[in-house]
């Protein structure tokens, strides 16, 4: 959007960064996923204890 609103050198390279940026972020979620969904899955168990403490 930046690069179409702007149509400089510096807005596209800009553009184009932010876009490679979010490819890397979801392959480093994709290759860890198994590690995502252990954190959440851990996450939901302290909450319920926490819910049953107080």
């Amino acid at each position: 959007m930046l690069a179409g609103l702007l149509k400089s050198e510096i807005a596209v390279n800009a553009s184009i960064r932010i876009v490679n940026t979010f490819i890397e972020m979801r392959k480093f979620i994709s290759s860890n996923r198994q590690m995502f969904e252990r954190l959440t899955n851990m996450e939901y168990k302290i909450l319920e204890h926490d819910k049953k403490i107080r």
